[in-house]
């Protein structure tokens, strides 16, 4: 009997989803993490970076990236992915 890996299940951040939307608004990023409570850093890497260097855990960044969509306007299913991955 052969056992297949289940598929994991990968939340992605549309960075470029968040990056329109904050310009859109016209919005830097030192405005927008005002609004938000967090840090210029913070916003740029929602926007940018693929990994999470200045959150302690993905986890942290997709609930920072939710705080800054609400803000925008943004729906979960406008800015959040996901992917399986085998393994």
């Amino acid at each position: 009997m052969f056992l297949t890996p289940k598929p994991k299940v990968v939340i992605v951040i549309l960075k470029e989803v968040l990056k329109a939307a904050r310009e859109e608004r016209g919005l830097r990023y030192e405005e927008l993490a005002e609004a938000v409570c967090l840090k210029k850093w913070h916003i740029k890497e929602l926007e940018e970076a693929d990994t999470f260097l200045t959150f302690y855990t993905m986890a942290i960044k997709i609930q920072a990236a939710k705080r800054v969509a609400i803000y925008l306007g943004l729906s979960e299913h406008q800015f959040l992915s996901t992917n399986e991955e085998m393994g």
